[in-house]
Order: C-alpha cells, then sequence, then structure tokens
C-alpha cells in the first residue's frame, strides 16, 4: 500500500465528507458575489466605528444598490432637514404670492351710498370729523369757506379782565410754569 492510499483510508475514518469533497474535486466554499467589492469599506466603516467616529450601522452589501439605496440616501439628517426646510420655503411662498381675492376699495364700498345717505351720515357724526377731514373731503377750498368770528360779542375790554382775573388766581409756581 502506498502512501496515498494510506491517506485516503485515514481521511476515510476520520471524516467521509471531506474525503468526498475532495474527490469531487470541486470548490465546497465559495464567496458571496461582489463580496470583494464592498469588503474594503466595511473594513473601514468598522474600524471607524470603533474608533467611535461614526455609528455603527449593519453592513452594506452588493445588492444595497437601487431605489431603496437612493431613499435612504435622502433620509440621512443633514438631507432630511434640507428637504424639509425646502418644503417650508415652498408652502410659505405659495401661501404669501397665491391670488387673494380683491377686496373692495373705499370708492366701491361706496359706490351704493346716495349723497343725502351721506350728507346724513356726516351730520349725525359731526364730532367724529375735523375741520381739516372736511375741507379735505369738501369739494370747495381752504379758501372759499369764509372766516368765522368765534365771540362777536366780545370786545377787547372783556377778554383783558377775563386774562387779568384768571392770572390773579394763579400762584407764582404757576406762573413761572408758564414762562
Amino acid at each position: 500500500m502506498n502512501e496515498k492510499d494510506k491517506i485516503r483510508k485515514e481521511l476515510e475514518g476520520l471524516s467521509p465528507l471531506l474525503l468526498k469533497m475532495k474527490e469531487q474535486g470541486g470548490r465546497p466554499f465559495r464567496v458571496p458575489e461582489g463580496y470583494f467589492e464592498y469588503l474594503p469599506g466595511e473594513v473601514l466603516r468598522r474600524a471607524r466605528a470603533e474608533e467611535g467616529l461614526i455609528k455603527d450601522h449593519p453592513p452594506a452589501t452588493a445588492d444595497s444598490t437601487g431605489l431603496l439605496a437612493w431613499l435612504q440616501g435622502w433620509f440621512t439628517p443633514r438631507r432630511a432637514m434640507a428637504l424639509a426646510t425646502v418644503s417650508l420655503l415652498v408652502a410659505a411662498g405659495i401661501f404669501l404670492f397665491w391670488p387673494q381675492p380683491l377686496q373692495p376699495g373705499p370708492e366701491e364700498a361706496l359706490a351704493g351710498i346716495s349723497g343725502e345717505e351721506a350728507k346724513a351720515y356726516v351730520s349725525d357724526n359731526i364730532g367724529e370729523f375735523g375741520l381739516d377731514l372736511l375741507l379735505e373731503a369738501a369739494v370747495v377750498s381752504a379758501d372759499e369757506v369764509p372766516e368765522m368770528e368765534v365771540l362777536p360779542d366780545i370786545g377787547q375790554e372783556d377778554i383783558d379782565q377775563y386774562l387779568d382775573e384768571v392770572i390773579e388766581e394763579m400762584s407764582l409756581d404757576e406762573l413761572e410754569e408758564l414762562l
């Protein structure tokens, strides 16, 4: 018996499975498809995870391409914040620049009121209006309005007498404040 036969018999006794694999001459152990393409990146990722530089994620596989990988890329924190910001700006732009229904101006709002109704309203609420506002709204100008004398029956002597009485009733401190 030669040496080869001895080895074969010993191998058969120890493990018939290994003997069968050797006789088939095939490769019993196979490497997954694309293993050597993503192996360097996986080793680097694990080394960085051990150093605490990145969070440990499940290993990337060669099949992680396509739509799922593209969507996962968009949901990283930085890109998700950018997407939310852009969405917020678009919503604000739509809200600000969307055509609003037209509000009637003062001319359109008052178009259905007659002249008598306007005069009646002004005469009923005359205390609400100042002279400047009335002159601005009037058709006539301020030059056409005659000067009115407020107290026509009071003369200069009456005014002087009134001022003398008011001054006598005032204290010195009040007079100093007026000056």
